[in-house]
């Protein structure tokens, strides 16, 4: 394990000055955005939010692609030739990515709930106070998270296997390597879009429904009466997430070997 730390300390160490303006550029402009929202609406805040929200469902992915470029352009033959297994390289890049990741993530919301407590909105809303809100919205955020941290781990695994996969066409194509990741790309859509329209992947992920309930949803109001709705943010099934996380294993399991095994410099 303590190879393992060393890999992940050299990683840290080679991206912590682009991570450290990266964060700082979010902070000044976070802030920027909650001045603005002070002055005219929580919208100005909440739309590019929820573009860094989608953005971070492919950082994981857009990290390890460059890293690896990185790896395969500078430091080849140190990086082939390392004694440690590839998995241990894979999964320390993986994990700086996420905590940069969980950095963006916590400095974003922390200046979203600012702007939401300093924005000129109704103290009621519906005939809800917006502190009766807050629970609501700390609960939704927390389950975005949680799908955006699942989600860019599985696109991390095919950017992950992409990036390998160009890297053994390397010795056949040439700097037009590239090609042989976008066949890969195209291939995976596709066959898997079939996939999924099959009997088979139903049978396979169509079981252990779960439905993820709205605990902190304030009471609303009706006609004079109070009711209380019972609502649910989405539903999932076991049988998917059993799936998908096997696929996401397999899938870095696999640029791993291929690693190990059949990239030559």
């Amino acid at each position: 394990m303590s190879a393992w730390w060393n890999l992940l300390h050299k990683e840290f160490r080679m991206t912590r000055t682009s991570a450290l303006l990266a964060l700082a550029i979010l902070l000044i402009g976070g802030l920027w955005l909650v001045y603005l929202s002070s002055r005219y609406n929580i919208g100005i805040i909440i739309v590019p939010a929820s573009f860094l929200l989608v953005f971070l469902l492919f950082y994981p992915a857009i990290y390890v692609l460059k890293s690896l470029h990185w790896e395969w352009k500078v430091t080849p033959h140190l990086w082939l030739h390392c004694p440690q297994p590839a998995w241990m390289l894979l999964s320390s890049k993986l994990a700086v990515a996420l905590l940069q990741m969980l950095a963006i993530m916590l400095i974003a919301a922390a200046l979203l709930l600012l702007g939401f407590s300093v924005s000129p909105i109704p103290e009621d809303v519906g005939g809800i106070t917006l502190s009766s809100w807050l629970p609501f919205i700390i609960e939704v955020g927390f389950y975005a998270a949680v799908f955006t941290f699942a989600v860019s781990i599985y696109i991390g695994a095919w950017a992950t296997l992409i990036s390998v996969v160009n890297a053994l066409a390397g010795n056949i194509l040439g700097r037009f390597r590239w090609l042989a990741g976008a066949a890969a790309f195209v291939v995976a859509v596709v066959g898997f879009g079939q996939l999924q329209e099959t009997r088979l992947y139903e049978l396979i992920t169509r079981w252990g429904l779960i439905n993820i309930p709205l605990q902190s949803l304030p009471e609303l109001p009706d006609f004079g009466t109070r009711l209380s709705v019972n609502a649910a943010i989405g539903r999932l099934y076991a049988g998917e997430i059993l799936f998908y996380l096997l696929l996401t294993a397999a899938l870095y399991a696999l640029s791993a070997w291929l690693i190990d095994h059949k990239v030559e410099v």
